[in-house]
């Protein structure tokens, strides 16, 4: 019986074992301990994806070779199958042996293979076990496989050492990839659509689909089993499921509703879009199922464009020439470049809920989102954004000009039949949701006495504290015994601000200069600007040396227009 793995000469699986169980007998005799390594390679299927089987046999047969080198002449080195590799090690005198060892292999795995001419990176997975955690061979080999699994959940390119919870993770995560095996066989997958709405009046225009399961043993969510079908493979299949899915809900709602009807969003994995036969696919659904490509918005994450951005952009450039519209999801939290983004065929940003949930009192936050929505809008695009949860953050997504919100402040997740009934009610009441007014006001004063330093640092401490509280940015001036300041927020807090400052024994002649809805901040933080008019504050010319009589800022106030001008002109010179 042939015992030799013919593609790399290393003993094969059931030399292995065989291997294995006589390793274990031996130890026992002589009371020493012995070990098993198991080394899985990271992301082969992707380097076999694109090289080729001729690519992927070279990189084997070289990574065989590097594990024959570094073994000792007495050890069993194996191939157990695919891109599955094991070492038997007897006589082990310390932990601290199988440690180096096993930093030894991740070392000399690291240095690129080539593959028809091209340096192709190489990591592996890497479990250690110990003969005394098992006494039969195959139990070992389970418990290594675990461990591999387990390196290979915290991001790969890493060792461990078997414990029995790791390994009891490990079956559990097993079950669950047999499970989504046959989830779609046993019809207990169930589609659920989150609606997005316009921003500033509620009425939705488009609806992501999220994925449920309901096994037998009840709902697994889906931050639990969607990375073990990322890992197991099962995601391919699922994923055609799923886009199946979203076309059958566009082709309902457009015969439904026509052009009012929502378009539908739907998510693509990483290991969807490297898969070679995705867009083959999604075109063969789409041409089954009869669905309108431009109703359809296919989602990626920034993070899915690190590895070989040019192949997925090949991919997509196809997805796009379909007529399917792309989206990046969670934009903001990867490592996209500028230059990257203006390649691909992006049709919509979706902003990431990090970046949403303290917009209303982060003006760090708020500065993302302004520059997010300024660069979507630069490059043509529509905006998303995600996780709204309050009637504060969209406000401020209004005051930005975000086109489209996605959050539970207007829907949660709801069943096919829920969204045709909510659909179905907008179109009976054609009511809107009312958005939250932002609002500003415009005001100057005079100082009933000249202001210290201190007395203004005191100041600008007490006020950006409970301008921040209170979701108001905007600006402060300070010239010559005269203020001008503008106000941005909610109605009701910026005038129950003003009425705080109205009566502060700080200032006399108080008088609005205008107020009213604003279409957008125009600040994203409170703060206060010293005018300097002996010096060159602001950028531009250096004016000390030029001394007419200056304008005050009750003079400036006299149009309205000018003093609006006067003070959103100071945004670059604000402190935040």
């Amino acid at each position: 019986m042939n015992t030799i793995d013919t593609l790399t000469r290393l003993a094969d699986r059931q030399a292995f074992r065989e291997g294995l169980h006589a390793a274990l007998q031996r130890s026992a005799r002589a009371g020493t301990q012995m070990a098993l390594v198991l080394i899985n390679l990271d992301g082969f299927q992707s380097i076999n994806d694109q090289h080729g089987q001729d690519g992927g046999d070279t990189l084997l047969r070289e990574i065989a070779q590097r594990l024959q080198n570094l073994a000792r002449a007495s050890e069993l080195v194996a191939r157990l199958g695919a891109d599955e590799f094991g070492i038997v090690c007897e006589q082990v005198a310390a932990p601290a042996m199988l440690s180096a060892l096993a930093e030894r292999i991740q070392t000399a795995l690291r240095a690129p293979v080539v593959i028809g001419g091209e340096q192709v990176p190489v990591t592996a997975s890497i479990g250690i076990v110990c003969g005394g955690d098992a006494d039969v061979a195959d139990e070992l080999l389970r418990y290594a496989t675990a461990t591999v699994q387990a390196a290979r959940s915290a991001g790969g390119d890493s060792w461990q050492f078997f414990n029995p919870q790791v390994h009891q993770r490990a079956l559990q995560r097993m079950d669950l990839a047999h499970g989504l095996q046959l989830a779609l066989e046993r019809d207990e997958m169930s589609p659920r659509f989150q609606p997005i709405v316009e921003a500033g009046s509620g009425h939705i225009v488009g609806a992501e689909l999220l994925l449920r399961w309901f096994p037998q043993q009840g709902e697994i969510s889906p931050a639990e089993f969607i990375p073990i079908a990322e890992a197991s493979g099962a995601v391919i299949a699922i994923g055609a499921w799923v886009f199946r899915q979203a076309c059958l809900a566009e082709r309902d709602w457009h015969q439904r509703w026509n052009d009012a009807a929502p378009y539908v969003s739907v998510n693509v994995s990483v290991r969807q879009l490297d898969d070679p036969g995705l867009a083959d696919s999604f075109e063969a659904i789409l041409r089954d199922t009869g669905a309108d490509p431009r109703r359809l918005l296919l989602e990626i994450t920034e993070s899915m464009l690190m590895d070989d951005i040019d192949a997925k952009l090949r991919v997509l450039d196809r997805l796009s020439g379909m007529g399917l519209r792309i989206a990046m999801d969670d934009f903001g939290t990867g490592y996209s470049s500028l230059s990257q983004l203006a390649r691909l065929p992006v049709d919509v940003l979706k902003i990431d809920r990090s970046f949403i949930v303290d917009i209303a009192n982060s003006g760090e936050s708020r500065a993302v989102v302004e520059v997010v929505i300024g660069l979507g809008r630069a490059l043509g695009m529509k905006l998303v954004a995600e996780g709204v949860e309050t009637a504060d953050q969209q406000l401020e997504l209004c005051g930005y000009g975000c086109d489209l919100i996605q959050g539970y402040y207007f829907y949660k997740p709801l069943t096919a039949a829920q969204l045709v009934k909510a659909m179905e009610e907008q179109a009976a009441s054609g009511e809107q949701v009312p958005a939250n007014e932002l609002y500003f006001l415009l005001y100057v004063s005079e100082a009933v006495a000249p202001l210290s330093g201190a007395k203004l640092e005191q100041l600008l401490t007490r006020t950006r504290v409970n301008n921040a509280n209170a979701g108001i940015t905007g600006c402060l001036l300070y010239e010559d015994g005269h203020f001008m300041q503008i106000l941005e927020g909610e109605r009701g807090r910026v005038q129950e601000t003003f009425e705080r400052i109205r009566v502060s024994a700080l200032h006399t002649g108080v008088r609005v200069v205008m107020q009213g809805p604003a279409r957008r901040r125009m600040f994203t933080h409170w703060s206060m600007l010293l005018v300097d008019s002996t010096a060159a504050r602001r950028h531009g010319p250096d004016f000390k040396d030029w001394r007419p009589d200056p304008m005050r800022f009750d003079e400036i106030a006299r149009d309205a227009r000018v003093c609006y001008a006067f003070i959103t002109a100071c945004v670059p010179d604000v402190k935040h």
